[in-house]
């Protein structure tokens, strides 16, 4: 199966059916969050190696930071809010070749 935007949305909706019926069942939303991520993370750098997995970390977290301030800076200028992730963010961040066109793991 080829990776595609398709595939990925469909990973995602998996992923959120499975986070909310964790929750659903009465298990506390931040432990299911953090135990998917933890569990995510280490699978991760079992497949592409630890200094990848802390890599991959980092850019979401500038990526979360950017939009972050994107958001502050919009409120305080007054404009209106946009949604917390935008689908081009999203995309971004899926990228399923960000691996392999960053030069740092070479």
């Amino acid at each position: 199966m080829d990776d595609t935007h398709q595939l990925r949305e469909q990973l995602s909706r998996a992923w959120q059916t499975t986070l909310d019926a964790a929750i659903a069942q009465g298990m506390p939303t931040l432990a299911v969050i953090e135990t998917m991520s933890a569990v995510a993370h280490a699978r991760f750098a079992d497949s592409f190696g630890p200094a990848a997995a802390a890599n991959y970390l980092q850019l979401l977290a500038e990526q979360l930071r950017d939009i972050e301030q994107n958001e502050t800076g919009n409120l305080i200028s007054g404009e209106q809010p946009q949604d917390f992730v935008s689908e081009g963010d999203m995309e971004m961040a899926l990228d399923p070749n960000w691996l392999v066109g960053d030069k740092s793991f070479e």
